[in-house]
Formats: structure tokens, C-alpha cells, sequence
């Protein structure tokens, strides 16, 4: 489903080459990769993961440890692009689960639609990250370690890599339109 060893682009290239401080649209992947503290910044101040809450600093270094140790698969200490890629089926199953094999434009947009519905529980049209972070929380199995805090992350990553239009607000007042979350579910497929 995701392409594998393309060009970073949509929300996961873009979400790629933040954590790397280089433009949103560089799609050279040469010598491209993050280290755990360019990851660690990222959350601290792109995300601003666990803004205001207690234990933020061991939250933060908590974060950055797992997500290093899931990406870096070649254990060398950075992730690259493509090992970057492999968080991508992750996110597809989130916000357009049960797709198989090749799905048509109709069927991703089908299921991101689903999703979205059920995430925009005020039925304004929008998607908030409390609205998301709370549909996470539900959507994680039980008895998931720091439940609060995986939420928070999917969801904060999820407004940041998907949204276009809100970009230089703070994650915490963004939102994502219908159409926001069809186009990254069709980015993310390989359907556009």
C-alpha cells in the first residue's frame, strides 16, 4: 500500500523533513536522517508534546527513547527515510483502516470518511486535537502503557503532518478539515 522507497512527500515527508529542520518540500533523500536528539526537539518544540503537564521533561525523554528505538531499525542511532517509511502503515491504519491490497480512490476516501466522522464528535467539520486525542485513546487496545500520553502523540503528529492551512499556529489550536484527511489518506496510499 504506502510506496516504498519514494520521495518524502505528503504528511509523512513532511512530518520527515520537520524533524530535520530542512524545507517541507526537499525531496532529496541523500545523506537525509535524524538523530534521537533532533527527534527529541521536535516533539519538545514542534509538537509541544505534553505541554504544561507534569513531568513533562521525563515524558518527553520517554517519547523520544521508544520512538527512536521502534524507527531506528539499523540501530545505528539515526533514522533515515526509509526507515522513517515503515511508521507509515501505522498512520494509514489509523486514519483509513481496512484497506487491502491496492485500494481505488473511492475506497480510501470511503474509509478516511468513516474515520473522520467518528472523530468529529461535535459535528462542526472539523477535527480538534482534544477530539482526536480522544478517539485514539479509545482506539488503543487496553491496557496500553502511558494511554494519555500515546493519544496525545498520534494525535498531535496526525494535525501537524496532515494539516496545510493552520501551519503557524501551535499544534493545540489546529484542526483538520474533511478534506485534509481524505487527501492524506490518498497521499499516504499512493493514490495521488
Amino acid at each position: 500500500m504506502p510506496l516504498k522507497n519514494r520521495k518524502p512527500d505528503g504528511p509523512m515527508g513532511r512530518t520527515f523533513n520537520r524533524i530535520l529542520k530542512v524545507r517541507e518540500a526537499r525531496t532529496d533523500t541523500q545523506d537525509m536522517a535524524f538523530s534521537r536528539a533532533q527527534l527529541k526537539e521536535f516533539l519538545d518544540n514542534g509538537l509541544q508534546l505534553a505541554e504544561g503537564e507534569w513531568f513533562r521533561g521525563a515524558k518527553l525523554e520517554g517519547v523520544t527513547d521508544a520512538l527512536m528505538e521502534r524507527l531506528d531499525v539499523a540501530q545505528d542511532g539515526m533514522v533515515d527515510w526509509e526507515e522513517f517509511q515503515e511508521f507509515e502503515r501505522l498512520v494509514v491504519d489509523v486514519i483509513a483502516p481496512a484497506l487491502g491490497e491496492n485500494p481505488t480512490a473511492e475506497q480510501v476516501e470511503m474509509a478516511a470518511s468513516g474515520t473522520f466522522a467518528q472523530a468529529d464528535t461535535s459535528g462542526d467539520g472539523q477535527v480538534t486535537l482534544d477530539e482526536l486525542q480522544s478517539t485514539n485513546k479509545e482506539a488503543l487496545p487496553g491496557g496500553t502503557e502511558h494511554i494519555d500520553l500515546v493519544a496525545q502523540l498520534g494525535a498531535r503528529l496526525a494535525i501537524d503532518g496532515v494539516d496545510k492551512d493552520q501551519r503557524h499556529d501551535k499544534v493545540a489550536r489546529r484542526s483538520l478539515s474533511r478534506n485534509e484527511w481524505v487527501q492524506a489518506a490518498k497521499q499516504l496510499t499512493g493514490i495521488e
